[in-house]
């Protein structure tokens, strides 16, 4: 290939640097160069490479795999500021490492060779134009295959001016650092949200919460029902790829429940007319019970109003009950997930409905009780869903600032 210099124009730029022109564009080559040091007594912790958080210690993501002494041998060194080729091709799959490690032989560790702002190419290799221009220059390759530093060399990077990339770096660092800060207090609420349910809930065995409200006080204790008691499942929809059209009848799915609410950014529709379709109502709560990944059997969500013509999928049920937001909330308690967990073998990645409407829990007999709890949870959960959704703003503002801040090498 001809490595021949382009220069491009960002479409928004500080005003200091209005007048220095073009930015030059380089081939990624004659910036990064690949590192295989393998020089190490392994005592270096073990990185995963996460689309999130970059390269981190996997004892900070709670990420356990067996790996041998002798294998550690062939493991590469991950300096502080190295980029590490990732196998996700198709979402950037250029990860930036804030720590001192060691990383499988199976990926391509990178380290700059001229003296620009690492933090500037972490949120260039995070940008839209350099994810639209590297699946360009991918074309034809699998979804998820290793990037080779062949074909990350022959994709242009941006070079502009030093204190270019400081400013911008500096710029888009700061608001992540805003975005961090809100990511604190969501997990603040949440973990507000969970000390509640424990003690709102009565402990395992007993039959009396530690905090009740006061004016429940003298009525008693709680009494033990199953589901079949307060409720009944609806099973979900059996269809082939034939049925599937471009708009029709929804169908929610286990990717359809994100953070505990029903999200409708990955939606599958099915024709119309086709027939075994129970049509889901809002107050239903929808569940997974079988999916190939354990940690999601048993995620559930509400459905709220206004929610399109829906059904749901085969691998997910709904439960029906004249109570939704209370029992909405038991499902988020450690009394769910025991028994959840309970269900579960060392192969079976699914719910049986007859045993899930044996599940037991503690009810207060008083009705006015349960819907105490559930609106005081309830408005918890809406204040978390609204810091959810700060939060998903101000990430889609920093997205869009980078595709303007960064030049598109793609009309």
């Amino acid at each position: 290939m001809s490595k021949k210099k382009n220069k491009f124009i960002p479409e928004l730029r500080f005003p200091e640097f209005k007048k220095q022109g073009e930015w030059e564009y380089v081939y990624g080559d004659e910036l990064f160069e690949p590192i295989s040091n393998k020089d190490h007594n392994s005592d270096l912790p073990i990185l995963a490479i996460t689309q999130e958080q970059g390269a981190v210690p996997r004892d900070m993501i709670n990420y356990h795999v067996s790996v041998t002494e002798k294998s550690i041998e062939s493991y590469k060194v991950v300096e502080i500021g190295d980029f590490i080729i990732s196998l996700r091709s198709f979402q950037g799959g250029i990860e930036y490492s804030n720590y001192l490690g060691l990383c499988s032989p199976a990926y391509i560790v990178l380290r700059k060779k001229e003296d620009v702002i690492n933090d500037f190419y972490r949120h260039y290799f995070k940008s839209y134009p350099f994810i639209q221009d590297l699946n360009k220059n991918l074309e034809g390759i699998r979804d998820g295959k290793m990037i080779s530093y062949k074909q990350f060399s022959e994709i242009l990077i941006p070079k502009p001016l030093r204190k270019e990339q400081h400013k911008i770096s500096s710029f888009l660092t700061s608001l992540d650092e805003v975005i961090n800060v809100q990511n604190e207090r969501l997990e603040l609420l949440k973990e507000h949200k969970k000390g509640l349910i424990q003690n709102l809930f009565p402990k395992e065995g007993e039959k009396v919460p530690f905090y009740r409200f006061k004016e429940f006080a003298k009525d008693g204790e709680w009494e033990i029902k199953e589901l079949n008691e307060l409720g009944n499942l609806i099973n979900g929809l059996t269809y082939s790829p034939t049925d599937v059209k471009d708009n029709g009848l929804l169908v929610l799915r286990s990717s359809n429940i994100r953070n505990g609410i029903i999200d409708l950014n990955d939606c599958v529709y099915v024709r119309s007319d086709i027939k075994g379709a129970n049509v889901i109502k809002p107050n239903d709560i929808l569940v997974c019970v079988r999916n190939g990944s354990k940690e999601l059997i048993g995620k559930n969500a509400i459905i709220p109003k206004g929610l399109p013509l829906a059904t749901h999928g085969a691998f997910m049920t709904v439960f029906r009950t004249n109570i939704p937001e209370f029992v909405h909330q038991l499902f988020q308690t450690d009394y769910y997930d025991n028994q959840v967990k309970a269900g579960l073998g060392a192969t079976i990645n699914s719910i049986n409905g007859k045993n899930f409407l044996e599940y037991k829990f503690p009810i207060p007999k008083n009705p006015k009780e349960q819907q105490k709890i559930a609106y005081c949870l309830s408005s918890l959960d809406e204040i978390i869903k609204a810091q959810s959704e700060t939060i998903e703003q101000l990430k889609q503002h920093k997205k869009g600032l980078m595709q303007r801040l960064f030049p598109k090498t793609i009309d």
